[in-house]
């Protein structure tokens, strides 16, 4: 079967729903972002005269910036600009093949002026949140009933952000589940849950059945999106004018596997495909009669929906005069040529029966700046500036020539290292590893020509045979052979390594030295393979971007928490010390809160890259923390790294700067197991100094620059204690109410509040009374930030009798003369 790419958008648009999620609670940076720098975008979103821009905004209006009805080129342009501002790892899409599209004019989720009611962007926000955390939606969608402007289009922000679980009831989608009898939809409404999810389980039970041909419902929607418009319409945005009716159409061509039909192309004079098995492709209609055969042909398990778009341009899109790029794997165009006949069936040829005639006006071998779609034909006519860069090219223009190098040609290279002997994991950035010619017996390695053929300044990949099998850093030839030795120097670790599965499986890649026989140690990589490979690196392990960050200091952490200057002199001594720290105390003191706030002051800067945040619950293991096997898509098992061994592998490939591990609810774990090997690991002596671990012959460190900090809540009678074991290895500083601090008592001020003074009082009085009481203790007490954060609306009373008096109750559920008392206090405070 020849390359297909579809749906390339799914990975991309499910990190932007995640990364849109951190301004949940402060939408004043996006809001502003998005006018000053998408004005050309956004004009949908500009009102009026009285609200030229708006004040606040939801998620789903956010996402619809991009899926409007505008040309796929917009779109990406769009997304360059989204992954920049949200620091998105995910690859810019190729396409959007089946995002069903908003209405120019009606792309907000959200009403203007008067329209726009309080709590519609909360419910919003709140539906948002629930769906890319995978939580169940059912509550927060069916609160959107008779919120203006929310009908079908709610369903389609859902399928923007999750496709696997949720299908957008756009008119395509509509009419198709009309035609399989599935619903009747009358007029624009709003879908109850209910009636949506009875929808959705019928589409899962006819896919299911095989009723069906599609296996997701990105699929489906594709489908019907091409049933509607015409499987012969192609896979690209839709246009006042089809792009069948334009004066001539641009094609993007691959002639076999790697090219290997380019030869004969071009002496024959013609483009040809395969697909033999289905005969003349004049013989079918439409899309779903080639799909039916390819099914019957090439196998029943996908649903060949891009195999017959594509079969369809070639018999019945394409026309003489009609330009046609050929290409070579992913960025190299090898012809050009010009479309002289209709479409032709040629029995005799074997291999690629069906054939137009092109007169081929260019050969030779064009490097472009950017991959190439991985389809056998695609039709590129949309992209104007593509096919101008494209021509340039090819007719020699001096801009559009690859730059010249300023030295020797680049070399890519693949070096396998046994983990069982070294490590190039286990290296540091900047060490040298020395590599023999010959090995134990003065035999040559197998393919000794590359070792002298590899020069200082190549680049190497790091890979690591079983049992890691992985791809795990870049390395540079820091000293050519000498007659003995090449020497290796790790320029980068990649604390997220990539599968040898996910290499095998990837397209482009499986003509690859090392794929064909992996017997040796040292592989040549083509340039193309090496993009290909580095591609899926940087999808988890993107460059760090050089941004400014926002600096944090000792006086800014004074500020935000409510603690003195000697507290947070001993604690920042305590860590330092230590490295490992737990911050204890009763709920509400602002534990989690202070935790980051001293990781940025210790810092001195806002650099979240550098923070990891877990919570531990009571079946979290060590397979999540460190490593384990896993199920995969195949029925087996995979070895993968848990997020501290990756957070480790990211402190100790930037040895200078300092890397913080936070822990929230870290007795609610067992601590023991859930560390195994590394509870040894993480005390302070034992930094840096590798031991193997459990599950792979690895030797593996915590760095020196790593510090963890865990918070553990004392008024939780659930919790077990921590062990010695492990309590040896770590600080502990109390964290009690700030009720007396001055920042707080300043904050207070602030409100001019009689009523929030007393309580106050009441509070500190309250927290006296828990300290004396022998069954509870400083552990117990309330914490300030049930008061932080009040914001210009709070309300007391609702935070006395639903936040403070339930968790007194549990406190004195064995005596009521004193937890009345006690209530009747707090109430007393707010008369």
């Amino acid at each position: 079967m020849e390359e297909t790419n579809l749906f390339t958008w799914i990975p991309f648009y499910k990190e932007f729903s995640q990364k849109l999620l951190k301004f949940r609670n402060d939408r004043k940076p996006l809001v502003n972002w998005i006018y000053n720098n998408l004005d050309a975008y956004v004009t949908h979103l500009k009102v009026g005269p009285n609200e030229l821009r708006l004040p606040d905004i939801d998620p789903f209006s956010v996402m619809g910036i991009i899926n409007r009805a505008i040309t796929w080129k917009k779109k990406i342009t769009l997304c360059k600009h989204f992954k920049n501002f949200l620091n998105i790892s995910a690859p810019i899409p190729l396409d959007f093949s089946g995002v069903p599209e908003m209405n120019n004019l009606q792309s907000a989720f959200i009403g203007y002026g008067h329209d726009r009611k309080e709590g519609d962007i909360e419910r919003l926000w709140d539906l948002f949140k629930a769906a890319v955390e995978d939580m169940s939606i059912k509550p927060k969608y069916d609160a959107l009933n008779g919120q203006f402007l929310i009908k079908y289009n709610i369903t389609m922000g859902l399928f923007w952000i999750r496709p696997d679980k949720y299908l957008a009831l756009d008119g395509n989608n509509r009419e198709k589940l009309e035609a399989l009898g599935i619903a009747s939809f009358k007029g624009s409404r709003f879908i109850p849950y209910d009636e949506y999810e009875n929808i959705l389980k019928q589409i899962d039970a006819k896919m299911k059945s095989g009723e069906i041909d599609c296996s997701n419902y990105t699929e489906f929607s594709y489908g019907a999106y091409l049933q509607n418009d015409g499987a012969s319409k192609r896979d690209l945005p839709k246009e006042k004018e089809t792009i069948r009716n334009n004066k001539v159409n641009y094609w993007m061509y691959s002639p076999g596997e790697n090219a290997k039909f380019w030869d004969d192309n071009y002496q024959e004079g013609v483009m040809a495909i395969g697909w033999g098995k289905l005969g003349n492709l004049k013989d079918y209609k439409d899309g779903d009669a080639y799909k039916e055969k390819l099914r019957q042909y090439y196998g029943a398990g996908t649903s060949h929906i891009q195999d017959a778009c594509m079969l369809y341009n070639f018999a019945y899109d394409m026309k003489p005069g009609d330009i046609v790029f050929a290409k070579k794997g992913r960025s190299l165009i090898i012809g050009r040529g010009v479309v002289t006949s209709n479409y032709i069936y040629d029995e005799n040829r074997n291999e690629q029966p069906n054939i137009r005639k092109v007169d081929w006006t260019n050969c030779g071998e064009w490097k472009t700046d950017s991959f190439q779609v991985m389809k056998t034909l695609t039709n590129i006519t949309l992209y104007t500036d593509y096919i101008d860069k494209l021509n340039q090219l090819v007719d020699g223009s001096k801009e559009m020539l690859p730059e010249p190098k300023e030295s020797a040609e680049q070399h890519y290279w693949w070096l396998v290292a046994n983990p069982k002997i070294w490590s190039i994991s286990g290296m540091k950035v900047g060490e040298e590893q020395s590599y023999m010619l010959y090995n134990d017996e003065g035999h040559p390695r197998r393919i000794f020509q590359h070792f002298l053929n590899a020069q200082e300044g190549d680049v190497v990949i790091g890979y690591e045979a079983t049992p890691t099998k992985q791809v795990v850093g870049l390395l540079t030839v820091s000293k050519a052979n000498d007659g003995q030795t090449v020497r290796f120097k790790k320029t980068e670790v990649f604390p997220a390594p990539v599968d040898f599965s996910t290499l095998k499986s990837t397209s482009g890649l499986e003509n690859m030295e090392y794929m064909r026989n992996q017997q040796g140690t040292f592989f040549k990589v083509t340039e193309d393979e090496y993009d290909i490979i580095m591609d899926l690196v940087r999808g988890n392990n993107p460059l760090p971007q050089q941004k400014e960050k926002e600096k944090y200091s000792k006086s800014d952490f004074l500020k935000e928490v409510y603690v003195g200057e000697d507290d947070y002199n001993r604690l920042e001594k305590l860590l330092k010390r230590k490295k490992n720290l737990i911050l204890q105390g009763a709920p509400g003191v602002g534990k989690t809160f202070a935790a980051k706030r001293l990781a940025y002051a210790i810092m001195g800067e806002k650099d979240d890259n550098r923070v990891m945040q877990v919570q531990f619950h009571q079946n979290y293991s060590y397979e999540d923390f460190v490593m384990g096997y896993k199920p995969n898509e195949e029925g087996g098992f995979e070895l993968k790294n848990g997020v501290f061994y990756r957070f480790c592998k990211h402190a100790a490939a930037d040895t200078e700067h300092n890397y913080f591990f936070i822990i929230d609810e870290i007795n609610r774990s067992n601590l023991s197991k859930v560390f195994g090997e590394l509870l040894m690991l993480i005390e302070n002596d034992y930094r840096d100094k590798p031991i193997q671990l459990a599950y792979k012959d690895e030797m593996f460190a915590v760095p020196s620059n790593l510090y963890i900090i865990g918070m553990m809540n004392t008024a939780d009678r659930s919790l077990a204690m921590i062990d010695y074991a492990l309590r040896r290895r770590f600080s502990f500083f109390e964290m009690k109410p700030g009720f007396n601090s001055p920042v707080f008592e300043e904050e207070i001020r602030k409100k001019k509040d009689p009523r929030l003074d007393n309580l106050v009082k009441a509070l500190i009085e309250l927290n006296r009374v828990i300290e004396n009481d022998d069954s509870l203790g400083s552990g117990f007490c309330i914490g300030h930030s049930y008061l932080c954060n009040l914001g210009d609306d709070y309300n007391l009373q609702n935070i006395v009798e639903y936040d403070i008096i339930p968790m007194l109750r549990e406190y004195w559920f064995d005596n009521d003369e004193k937890f009345n008392q006690q209530v009747q206090n707090l109430r007393n405070a707010l008369q």
